[in-house]
């Protein structure tokens, strides 16, 4: 179980809402604003705490500097969870940038999280989950020993570049970029990616259901709701390997939480917390019941087990 930490800001760079001149103000509050953490995160917390199940949390370094995301993340680590990479800025062109930029986001993330947490920072995740041959060479190079990025996940992928190119043809491009199709039927348990120059990288692939492929993450587990998570239960029951990716703002509230109504689009935003927890209790109960449930870091010091 894993959540990425991503920030209100970062919805707005996906929907084409950055920099643009009517939303220029409401973009630097949202980029100030912490309810991804004192909100979701904190949710999260205690969801885990009720199932009695480790996770891990993908953090974005530069967030650290608001106190409010410092303390909650102080929770986190009392809690005994895993504290990985999201990389410094979460630009969603890290696999294209520089080498030297590259190199950059990644070192001083690992750096930041380190220092903040006092824990070995040995994993990692994309923005928006791609990969290429350099930031893979970077990934290693700081330290890091496991990925977990890889989406072999051919509806979600289709879905991710229909709406890049509708905001594009909406004349509001996103930050978001599509992922090379040769990514999308790739393997979907844990394996050794072998770089270009020999070195070995741990990946973690994102739980996809086996013969179908569909996506199973938390924004998959609030669009299916009750009846459909019905539905997914024998594919659920016949996996191998189980890598459920959330993400922070899944469990918060729309309304009540007073997110900006212009993050209504999100899958996650349509649904009101009072029918999205008992869902996520309901399915995070029944991974701990089925499933050896560990952090993503502990699973990358066990190969035996992939």
């Amino acid at each position: 179980m894993n959540v990425d930490v991503d920030g209100l800001y970062l919805y707005d760079r996906i929907h084409g809402h950055a920099g643009t001149a009517g939303n220029a103000s409401d973009f630097a509050a949202a980029s100030h604003d912490p309810k991804a953490w004192t909100k979701g995160v904190t949710r999260f917390l205690d969801l885990f705490a009720r199932c009695n199940v480790p996770g891990t949390f993908f953090v974005v370094a530069q967030d650290l500097a608001h106190p409010d995301v410092r303390a909650v993340l102080a929770d986190c680590v009392a809690a005994g969870h895993e504290i990985a990479s999201h990389s410094l800025t979460h630009p969603y062109t890290l696999s294209r940038l520089p080498d030297a930029a590259i190199a950059e986001e990644l070192s001083s993330a690992r750096k930041q999280l380190q220092d903040a947490t006092g824990q070995a920072v040995t994993g990692f995740r994309a923005p928006g989950y791609v990969l290429s041959e350099p930031l893979l060479r970077a990934i290693v190079d700081a330290g890091h020993t496991y990925d977990s990025s890889r989406f072999p996940c051919p509806p979600y992928q289709l879905a991710k570049a229909a709406v890049i190119g509708l905001y594009r043809a909406q004349g509001r491009p996103s930050g978001s970029i599509p992922e090379s199709p040769t990514v999308w039927f790739g393997k979907r348990t844990p394996y050794i990616d072998r770089l270009a120059d020999g070195r070995a990288l741990v990946e973690l692939p994102i739980a996809t259901l086996p013969g179908t492929r569909l996506p199973y993450i938390g924004t998959s587990l609030i669009a299916m709701g009750s009846l459909g998570y019905e539905a997914i239960l024998p594919l659920l029951a016949r996996t191998d390997w189980l890598n459920f990716e959330c993400h922070a703002i899944d469990l918060t509230d729309h309304v009540g939480d007073e997110i900006p109504a212009r993050l209504a689009v999100q899958p996650d935003q349509r649904v009101p917390l009072a029918k999205k927890w008992p869902l996520f209790v309901r399915a995070l109960e029944s991974l701990a019941r089925h499933h050896e449930v560990r952090t993503l870091g502990q699973w990358a010091e066990s190969p035996d087990r992939f």
